[in-house]
């Protein structure tokens, strides 16, 4: 077989979009994938017959609008209206529309004060966000970060937004505990911290940068599930010349005479040769690969401190019908209450409480809950008159004080719905099948190392230069010849693309350096900093 131009390992959404540039710019490019299925975390999966569900990257916003355009992806992404259900303990709940008078006029049945600071609490994030934006496509610094937002007229606005905690932003815009306790939410996606921890306010601007809806920082449901996003770079992949392989398990990293990657040898024994191989996994697995003594051993010490336990857990399920809501709605009939996200965060000191149990091992019983049913809005997901409810939770450790995820998965799986069951009387009766995906499966089924589900931690001290370590942050690994185009790289995890768009650009630049000449796709190599 004739060697290829390009490898890349695991077939997630970004090493998928590493492959369609790559291809597309005329090189011969493989992805391989060690599972029977595309997509890694960003899937849509038939989990019982009939029900079709998002298993584990539910919504999105943050795929740059660039990979979209650039690669001519065919997905329907359409917004959540109303955005937040937040239900209250005695029945009913508020709900945050995309119409900012019905917000307005909602909020202030609350807390008048923290009607009018609504907005000027999301000025704050969308500024730091028009600041973050331009350096999404290139590995920057934290030094270049703070230079960008200097030009603000916001005083302080990197440190509030960046290095400051989601807890001191939320007091300072809002009175009412439950407005807090929103807020504060959208900056523990994904995280071991709490609200109180600096840099948290970072999660949380991390999250609103995204433009794939076409609004900045809203976020969306994708018709068909996640897996339509990878489903439709796979077809652009193989349109463009570019093969998948699916079941084969890459053992290790082939290096030639010079010590340049040359290559990869599957757990079969098969050898795949080519003079390009970007990895997708995270970068504790991606290290697996690289044969002893290859690397510096600081870049090995540094993987290894570099934080990858999880603490989400995702629990999926198939409902014989709606769930009522107290106070809200009617029985059987789908309202505003099921069309966006379902979220339990009634305050600062619920989460911090959380947090902190989790960090200790244990398993809080209250816990903060995010929940969809795309049925609702989409009923061909599931069989007539069926319902898919998925809930995203924390905190669940990935190393239990007391016990194995094995001995407690149903255990825990209970107590994520017993949080959505207060707010909503008769929910477990309504569920006909359940999954639960605690740390350890995330990483067993995905590949994610401790169960992350951003190939590693995204406060501030993991982000820029130090994703995944320096001097190793231009995606450029310490062989030469070798990639890594996964969350784990800048600037980080969700279903963003950055990674993989930005490591096929840095390869294709190289190539251009070595006088490899390839007909790049047009905007392939534009404003590449190296």
């Amino acid at each position: 077989m004739d060697p290829y131009d390009a490898i890349v390992i695991g077939a997630g959404h970004n090493g998928l979009i590493s492959g369609c540039y790559l291809a597309r710019a005329g090189l011969k490019v493989v992805v391989l994938e060690r599972t029977d299925r595309i997509g890694g975390a960003c899937v849509t999966e038939e989990l019982w017959p009939g029900v079709r569900m998002s298993t584990a990257s539910y919504a999105t916003s943050l795929l740059l609008p660039e990979v979209i355009h650039e690669l001519g992806l065919d997905i329907d992404i359409r917004l959540k209206d109303p955005d937040f259900f937040h239900p209250y303990d005695d029945g009913g709940g508020l709900l945050f529309w995309d119409d900012p008078t019905k917000t307005h006029d909602a909020i202030a049945h609350l807390s008048k004060k923290d009607a009018e600071a609504y907005p000027r609490f999301h000025e704050l994030f969308d500024e730091a966000a028009r600041r973050l934006t331009p350096l999404l496509h290139y590995p920057a610094t934290r030094k270049q970060a703070r230079r960008a937002f200097r030009q603000s007229e916001i005083e302080g606005l990197f440190d509030k937004t960046v290095t400051g905690s989601i807890a001191e932003v939320a007091e300072e815009y809002f009175e009412h505990e439950l407005m807090r306790g929103i807020h504060a939410s959208q900056g523990l996606i994904g995280t071991g911290a709490g609200p109180r921890t600096p840099g948290t306010a970072y999660v949380y601007l991390h999250h609103a940068f995204g433009m794939a809806t076409g609004r900045l920082g809203q976020w969306g449901f994708v018709r068909g599930g996640q897996g339509a996003i990878t489903g439709a770079l796979a077809d652009v992949l193989r349109a463009s010349g570019g093969e998948i392989r699916t079941e084969v398990e890459v053992e290790r990293l082939k290096l030639d005479v010079r010590r340049r990657a040359s290559g990869v040898v599957l757990d079969s024994g098969e050898e795949i040769d080519a003079g390009t191989v970007l990895s997708g996994v995270d970068p504790k697995r991606t290290l697996t690969f690289v044969p002893e003594d290859s690397v510096p051993p600081e870049f090995v010490v540094d993987i290894d401190i570099y934080p990858s336990e999880g603490m989400v857990v995702k629990v999926n399920c198939a409902l014989s019908g709606l769930p009522k809501f107290r106070g809200i709605g009617s029985e059987g009939v789908a309202g505003p209450e099921h069309m966006g996200t379902i979220s339990v965060a009634p305050s600062i000191d619920y989460l911090e409480a959380s947090a902190r149990e989790a960090v200790a091992g244990k398993v809080p019983a209250e816990m903060f809950c995010e929940a969809w049913i795309q049925t609702a809005s989409e009923p061909e997901l599931a069989p007539e008159g069926k319902h898919t409810l998925s809930v995203f939770a924390q905190y669940a450790p990935y190393t239990l004080a007391e016990g194995s995820w094995d001995e407690r998965r149903d255990e825990i799986g209970d107590t994520v719905i017993a949080n959505l069951e207060r707010y909503a009387p008769g929910l477990t009766d309504l569920v006909e099948e359940r999954v639960v995906f605690g740390p350890p499966d995330l990483e067993a089924r995905f590949g994610l190392t401790g169960g992350n589900i951003f190939h590693g931690e995204i406060l501030p001290d993991w982000i820029f230069e130090g994703r995944p370590a320096s001097p190793w942050h231009r995606y450029r690994l310490p062989i030469a010849g070798f990639y890594l185009c996964g969350s784990g790289a800048h600037p980080g995890g969700g279903v963003c693309g950055a990674p993989g768009r930005n490591a096929a650009r840095a390869v294709l630049v190289d190539l251009a350096a070595r006088g490899v000449e390839r007909a790049v796709e047009p905007g392939a190599t534009t404003a590449v900093r190296t």
